[in-house]
């Protein structure tokens, strides 16, 4: 079973790149919804209620005239989402968002979407890297239109199609394809018979069956590359930099996850595989597995967040790699009582700041596995409490006392383990 279920609202690939500090608060307001093929989800001139989130179904722009005349100019599914006025502060479209492709997407109320951009980067991030790729489908459309064949632009739009949908089957009829390209249905008709004589494509009533999609490569024009290349570059962009990581995110993407998934499906093995796969990837706390030599087994999302790493490559890291020097000893020590499976008590530890992220304090607990070779630890977040301590101490005039037995030469706080004081409270915690 994928770590991401093909149902999951995570599926989305907005929704899915999104840090969990900022996906968790919008989960209560997600709706998931099937919509149906000619549903109309944004009317021209008319505020939108929702913005959706596609999974498995695909959503077609079109504008048209007066006269019934339409052409597509953007085609979105599970990459992006339907809800320009929303993303953009406009009253209403000026376009028609309407279901080409049947099936799953989540909803959100638009007001409710636009609280979200108001308080998370990454949602703005996101968004408007999907807006600039309509804005590169749209322009390309426009000199596909004019330049090139009927032949050419069917093969472009079943292309990309495939590549939105990730499906070899196309649920359109020739005239609906037609009105889509702003051509004759003969044209499509004859065009769609090239494609099957090459062995590309078969046709039966309202279905296109892409059989090589590779053939239609052959037959595309250049416009489907740009289009290609800008839409895989949309995904690819929080990779480009494994020493950065935008949007807070750490250097892992949504491809990460699914190579883990696939990893992890092979083997079968893992707390992340079966039934809780979900609620183990997801979860708003870290949860990590080192073997006995201290090394990384694997991380859930959080976890990899908090470290800023790549689930992928985990198993390159030891833990220790991401402590203060000076916490280091206390975790190896930690590490050996929980293998002992003697260990009644937590750890926190001073995790090191990383490219996006300042130092923190982590609290750990844990457990063995059933062999005695697997440390499965909790990994918690505890540096405002941290904080709020050293401030109350500052306040009564106890600076010293928290962190008495804890010297911090260079000047940045590291803790110790268990419940004594030098887990409490460092004193210095504006050193943050």
């Amino acid at each position: 079973m994928n770590m991401v279920s093909q149902d999951s609202a995570r599926a989305n690939r907005v929704l899915g790149a999104l840090p969990m500090v900022d996906y968790l608060p919008m989960v209560s307001q997600l709706e998931a919804v099937q919509l149906q093929p000619g549903q109309i989800l944004e009317e021209p001139g008319a505020p939108a209620s929702h913005v959706h989130f596609p999974i498995s179904c695909a959503i077609t722009l079109v504008s048209a005239t007066r006269d019934g005349e339409m052409s597509e100019l953007a085609l979105i599914g599970r990459e992006g989402l339907v809800g320009l006025p929303a993303l953009l502060g406009a009253p209403s479209s000026a376009v028609q968002a309407v279901v080409l492709r049947p099936g799953l997407a989540y909803r959100l109320p638009a007001a409710a979407f636009v609280q979200v951009l108001q308080r998370s980067a990454a949602m703005q991030a996101l968004a408007l890297r999907h807006v600039q790729s309509l804005m590169v489908q749209m322009a390309q459309g426009v000199v596909c239109s004019l330049h090139h064949s009927v032949l050419q632009r069917l093969s472009t739009w079943l292309l990309f199609h495939h590549t939105v949908t990730d499906s070899d089957q196309v649920r359109a009829t020739h005239e609906t394809i037609a009105h889509m390209l702003g051509v004759r249905r003969e044209s499509i008709t004859q065009a769609a018979g090239q494609l099957q004589s090459a062995g590309c494509i078969s046709t039966s009533r309202g279905r296109i069956h892409i059989h090589d999609a590779q053939g239609l490569r052959a037959h595309v024009c250049e416009c489907y590359a740009l289009v290609e290349q800008d839409h895989r570059l949309l995904w690819q962009l929080p990779q480009q930099d494994e020493g950065s990581a935008p949007l807070g995110m750490g250097p892992w993407s949504h491809a990460d996850v699914e190579r883990a998934a696939d990893h992890e499906e092979d083997s079968g093995d893992g707390p992340a595989s079966g039934r809780y796969a979900d609620i183990y990837d997801f979860a708003p706390v870290g949860l990590l597995s080192v073997d006995a030599q201290g090394r990384l087994m694997e991380t859930n999302m959080a976890a990899a967040i908090q470290l800023g790493i790549s689930r992928s490559q985990c198993h390159l890291y030891r833990f220790v790699d991401f402590l203060q020097p000076e916490s280091r000893q206390a975790f190896e020590q930690f590490h050996r009582e929980v293998l002992s499976g003697k260990c009644r008590r937590h750890c926190e530890l001073g995790l090191l700041p990383g490219a996006h992220r300042p130092a923190a304090v982590v609290r750990l607990d844990a457990t063995v596995d059933e062999n005695g070779e697997e440390n499965r630890m909790v990994m918690v977040d505890v540096t405002e409490s941290h904080r709020q301590m050293a401030q109350l101490l500052h306040a009564h005039g106890r600076d010293g006392v928290a962190s008495a037995d804890v010297p911090s030469p260079d000047g940045m706080p590291w803790w110790g383990s268990g419940a004594g004081p030098a887990a409490t409270a460092p004193a210095r915690m504006s050193s943050f």
